[in-house]
C-alpha cells in the first residue's frame, strides 16, 4: 500500500488534510476490540494516525486504555470509504 502522503501528490487529492480535519471523530475499526475508534491525532508526515478504542453498542468488550497507531491508509478507509 502506498503511503497516504505519496498517494496525495499522485491523484491529486488531499488524504492526509481530510485525515487532520476528522480529528476527534469516531470510526469503524476492525482492528480494535471494540471494533470503534476515534482517531487522536495524525503525524506530521500524515502517514501514521494515534487512534483511541472507544465503546460500541455492538461490543460487550471493554476498550484498552491508551493510544494506538495505525497506517493512515487504514484510518481513512475506516473514516471516509
Amino acid at each position: 500500500m502506498v503511503n497516504l502522503s505519496i498517494q496525495d501528490s499522485i491523484d491529486g487529492h488531499n488524504k492526509v488534510q481530510m485525515l487532520k480535519e476528522a480529528i476527534g471523530k469516531e470510526f469503524s475499526d476492525n482492528y480494535s476490540s471494540t471494533n470503534r475508534s476515534m482517531l487522536v491525532d495524525v503525524s506530521e508526515c500524515g502517514n501514521v494516525c494515534y487512534t483511541m478504542e472507544i465503546m460500541s453498542e455492538y461490543s460487550k468488550n471493554e476498550p484498552k486504555l491508551g493510544i494506538f497507531k495505525q497506517p493512515s491508509w487504514l484510518t481513512w478507509n475506516g473514516l471516509f470509504y
